[in-house]
């Protein structure tokens, strides 16, 4: 989505974007983490990178937050879900794509398990869906399998920074 306003406490009298933010879009996303009857948590393993990631993408318009996130978990894992609590928002800065990117968070279950939706996109980056065996077997495996190629890097941050949360939430329980 294109980026139409821009509030700065060192200058609220400005009505046009600053120079520096020409070109920058926003895009809003829900990810979280997965969890099965057995307490796995689902991952998305990336081949072309070796990497893992959380299931989650962007918000369409004129969906809810938690309606972008049920479409991505049946999209990307193939499960249908309960969904649960929040986790957190996770903001990114992407200078290389000119995107301010706010990720929202939550925890959920699966209740049912079916075949997996990708786009063209997701399998040319060799998508596949992994159980981690528990909460920190994903920080783990998400750990190990750490890429610093430009655009894994941000990701893994995010992804790392959700998982810790997640954890945290998940011990309060």
């Amino acid at each position: 989505m294109r980026l139409i306003g821009f509030a700065d406490d060192n200058d609220s009298k400005s009505q046009k974007l600053p120079e520096w933010l020409g070109g920058w879009n926003a895009r809003i996303a829900v990810r979280g983490v997965l969890t099965d009857s057995d307490g796995k948590i689902a991952l998305m393993h990336l081949k072309k990178h070796n990497v893992y990631k959380l299931p989650g993408g962007g918000v369409e318009q004129g969906e809810s937050l938690m309606e972008a996130f049920s479409r991505e978990l049946l999209e990307e894992t193939g499960c249908k879900t309960e969904l649960g609590e929040e986790i957190g928002v996770f903001l990114e800065k992407r200078d290389n794509w000119k995107l301010f990117q706010i990720s929202f968070s939550y925890l959920a279950k699966a209740l049912e398990k079916g075949e997996l939706a990708l786009t063209e996109e997701e399998k040319s980056y060799g998508f596949s869906l992994v159980w981690a065996d528990d909460i920190n077997g994903a920080i783990k495996l998400m750990s190990e399998n750490y890429s610093n190629e430009e655009d894994c890097e941000p990701m893994l941050l995010r992804d790392l920074n959700i998982l810790r949360s997640a954890k945290q939430v998940l011990e309060k329980k």
